[in-house]
Formats: structure tokens, C-alpha cells, sequence
């Protein structure tokens, strides 16, 4: 009960700062509720929701992977690459795209579980790996996407943009893993105590590999996304989601210990983020600066809920 109920506390937290963060931010600035600013906040926010639930997974099993900045830029490139403009390969390229991706998160968790070291070293080996194969294949944005491919970015429905669907489903998808199949369940009792949840009868370096695959996947998806976005595939693209999709997580309150937290506290981090570097902008702020503020987002969140915690 007293668990249950923090849970809902630190849920409910994120959400104040996330309203009062918009109540702020609408003073502050008189762009901020635009419908033009509002519609760009929302495709902002697409590429990093997406990465940050599939970080989700892989924090509540006290792991983590900073490969998915490179399995972003992989995804990107190799989209626009293969795909090159011609319309009837778009769905066996991005099948192929989230398959490689699959490999690649499936590949993490099995060397985490064999192995048993710790992920931010194997994730950290394999960002390494993935990036330079990368780099081989080419060291300038390159490729170029059909006009109907640009509907996944640019697209609408309505007057809300399409990639918000997109996202919308993939939370939706994490959530209901989460919170209603068995597999949820073992996540949260994998990351809580992986002994306990072993002698349990529990299969944990199975839930392992699954949850680093939902990551890769992900990751492959925002790439994706990101690819339609820009019309070409740039092999650095993905560099700043290895820490950004970190940041959202840790800020919902999900646990670095594993087994507390949820995708629906991710999904207000993810918001909080995107609305403060959209008003530091709006409010012409250097990036240094965002940079700086990122940074302490990380040192309060842990330092708040880990002193909650005790």
C-alpha cells in the first residue's frame, strides 16, 4: 500500500510541475500558446518521447543503454540510404531498419545476461561499435526520402500533427505492457530484486534481452521519424538521445535501482523537457545555458527521489 501510494505521488508530482511549468511559460512569453509554436512543440516532442520509453524499459530492470543515440542515427541514415527516394521500398526498408534494431538490443541483453557486466559499459561498447560501422558507411548526412514518406513528420489530422498519433500509440503500447500483462509485472519485479524475482521462477535474463530489444526498437523508430523529419539520414543525428532519453526518465521519477516508475511519469518528463527548451529558446537563451540547466534537471531529480525514497 505505502508503495503503491508513492508510486501515484511521484506520478502526481511530475504532473504539477509539468502544469505549472505551462502556466509559466505562457506568461513568460506571449508565443509560447500559438497555435504555430504549440504544433512544433508537439513534433519536438515526438523523437524524444519515443527513445525515452523505450529507455523506460530498460531502467526499470536497473540496466540502462546509451547505444540508442547510435541505434537512432543508424536507423536514419540506413532509412534514407537504402530507400533513396523510391517509394515501394519504404515498408521492407524500415521492417529491415527495426529488425537490424532488434538485433542490436537483443545482442545488448545477451552479453548484460551472460556476461553479467554492467550495461553502461556493454551499451557504452556497443554505441562505440554500431557508431563507427556508421561512420564507415558514410560520414555526411546522405539518401532521400519519397514525398509521401514526409506525411510520418509533416503530416496532420485534422489540425494535430500525424507523429503525434505515432507517439501517442507507443506510449499507450508501454503503458498497457506495463501496467496489465504479465511481462510488466516481471519488468518491475526483475529491476525491484532480481534474486527474489530468479528464485521466484521468474526467467530475468529473458525480461532482460525483451526490454533492451524494446528500447532498440524504439530508438529505430525515432530515427525513423527523424529520417521523414529531415528528408536524408545524418549519421550523427542520434548523439544527443544517448543522455536526453535519460533525462525524461529520471525526471518521472522511474528509479535507477530499478523497479519503480512508470511510462506515464516518463511521458510528463518527456513534456517538461520539451516545453523548458522550447521557452529557453522562445526567451533567447544561449544553449550553453540549456545545456547547464539539463544538467541540474539530473542532480535534483535523483537527489529528490532517492531522499523520498528514504
Amino acid at each position: 500500500m505505502r508503495v503503491s501510494f508513492f508510486k501515484r505521488d511521484r506520478t502526481v508530482i511530475v504532473y504539477f510541475v509539468l502544469i505549472g511549468l505551462v502556466v509559466a511559460t505562457s506568461l513568460l512569453s506571449d508565443i509560447f500558446l500559438t497555435s504555430r509554436n504549440i504544433q512544433n512543440l508537439l513534433r519536438q516532442v515526438v523523437a524524444l518521447g519515443l527513445v525515452s520509453v523505450g529507455q523506460t524499459f530498460t531502467i526499470l530492470t536497473a540496466g540502462i543503454d546509451l547505444s540508442v543515440g547510435s541505434v537512432v542515427s543508424m536507423a536514419s541514415t540506413l532509412t534514407t540510404g537504402i530507400i533513396l527516394g523510391r517509394e515501394p521500398l519504404i515498408f521492407p526498408v524500415v521492417a529491415l531498419v527495426i529488425v537490424a534494431a532488434l538485433f542490436i538490443g537483443f545482442c545488448n541483453g545477451f552479453i548484460i545476461t551472460r556476461t553479467r557486466v554492467h550495461p553502461l559499459i556493454v551499451t557504452l561498447g556497443m554505441m562505440s561499435a554500431v557508431q563507427g560501422a556508421l561512420l564507415l558507411y558514410t560520414k555526411s548526412p546522405v539518401g532521400s526520402i519519397p514525398p509521401s514518406f514526409e506525411f510520418l513528420a509533416w503530416g496532420k489530422v485534422w489540425f494535430i500533427p500525424f507523429p503525434i498519433f505515432l507517439f501517442a500509440a507507443v506510449a499507450a503500447a508501454g503503458i498497457f505492457i506495463l501496467r496489465r500483462t504479465i511481462f510488466g509485472r516481471y519488468i518491475y519485479a526483475t529491476g525491484g530484486n532480481e534474486e527474489v524475482a530468479r528464485l521466484s521462477g521468474i526467467k530475468t535474463d529473458r525480461i532482460k534481452i525483451v526490454a533492451y530489444m524494446i528500447c532498440s526498437c524504439t530508438a529505430a523508430l525515432t530515427g525513423i521519424y527523424l529520417a521523414s523529419r529531415m528528408g536524408m539520414g545524418d549519421p550523427l543525428v542520434g548523439e544527443r538521445y544517448m543522455l536526453d532519453s535519460i533525462l525524461p526518465v529520471l525526471l518521472g521519477g522511474t528509479s535507477l535501482t530499478g523497479g519503480k516508475g512508470s511510462v506515464g511519469a516518463t511521458i510528463a518528463g518527456v513534456f517538461i523537457i520539451a516545453i523548458l527548451s522550447n521557452a529557453l529558446n522562445l526567451l533567447d537563451v544561449s544553449a550553453y545555458w540549456q545545456w547547464i540547466v539539463k544538467g541540474l534537471i539530473i542532480i535534483a531529480a535523483v537527489a529528490f527521489y532517492t531522499q523520498k525514497k528514504d
